[in-house]
């Protein structure tokens, strides 16, 4: 159970990440739903009836990313290079029926891979592909028109495959759920270790925190002298829980209190007139408390004992 000034921190806390949490949470689900996604899945295609066709129907229709299981991967003789660095190499496989194209990522290309997934991005590479056929076929003894139909003009290259870009777009879309479950730790945090909330730093003047704050439960679950809305009088504490914060003073260190009327600006209200409870130790503390009527101010410092 959340003892009654841990709910008092609870509640300060969710009115600064509870908004936080909201937007991260939409935006979570909107971002996992958005269509990028899906454009970056990788379409099996090993076993494809109409390799070739299916191949330009991904490629015009800008679903570019493909996965081949391949079983025998044969060395064109022909290499990609990036900026005069060897970066890859042309692979072609006729395990489809068709002379099928691939740029498989090295820096020392093999003559043969065996068993091999080729996962990529499907480019169209017309001059290449045609110049790399004709060699082989006339290496062959060939004639070239024998095998005009039956080799693709699309290529699956890893090189292409745009990892940076994929890895960039899903940290940026599991960012705000990964944000969204950082807040709700440290909800839960706060809660079991209030110690290291921030708004229990101010108990620091008093000494040891964690037992300031067992005494302050305490002392509101069995020296509770007055509950009237958000302020608290114990025989030893003055609580005063406000939406983003909340003031805990001890009795003990009040060496000044006074009450004096004053006037405060209200945003669009303008200025309004409170009865202020000013409690100081010169060089400790210092606090101004605002009430919005007298009853109010009065009540309170009738139970602030010793005075």
């Amino acid at each position: 159970m959340i003892k009654k000034f841990q709910r008092l921190l609870l509640k300060n806390t969710l009115a600064v990440v509870g908004p936080a949490i909201a937007v991260f949470v939409v935006l979570s689900i909107l971002l996992l739903r958005y269509p990028v996604f899906s454009s970056l899945e990788c379409e099996d295609i090993t076993g494809v009836a109409d390799y070739n066709g299916r191949l330009e129907y991904m490629y015009e229709a800008d679903t570019k990313l493909a996965t081949y299981d391949a079983k025998h991967l044969y060395y064109s003789g022909y290499d990609y290079y990036i900026d005069g660095e060897l970066k890859g190499a042309y692979y072609y496989s006729t395990d489809n029926g068709y002379m099928s194209f691939f740029i498989i990522e090295t820096t020392s290309p093999e003559s043969y891979i065996d068993e091999y997934t080729v996962k990529g991005e499907i480019i169209k590479d017309n001059i290449s592909i045609t110049h790399i056929v004709n060699k082989l076929v006339s290496t062959a003894g060939i004639k070239e028109e024998l095998v005009e139909n039956y080799y693709s003009h699309y290529v699956i290259s890893e090189l292409d495959y745009p990892r940076a870009y994929i890895s960039l777009v899903y940290l940026l879309c599991i960012s705000p759920a990964i944000a969204c479950g950082l807040l709700i730790f440290y909800v839960i945090l706060v809660i079991i270790f209030p110690a290291i909330h921030s708004q229990s730093k101010q108990l620091e003047i008093y000494g040891n925190v964690t037992k300031e704050i067992k005494a302050i439960n305490y002392e509101l679950k069995k020296n509770l002298f007055l509950k009237r809305e958000n302020v608290y009088v114990t025989k030893n504490y003055l609580v005063v829980s406000y939406l983003l914060k909340t003031v805990v003073v001890k009795l003990d260190e009040v060496k000044y209190m006074s009450k004096n009327l004053t006037e405060k600006t209200a945003g669009k209200k303008g200025e309004e007139t409170v009865y202020r409870l000013t409690i100081s130790n010169p060089g400790l503390l210092f606090y101004e408390i605002d009430f919005a009527d007298e009853d109010f101010i009065d009540e309170v410092v009738e139970n602030i004992r010793g005075f």
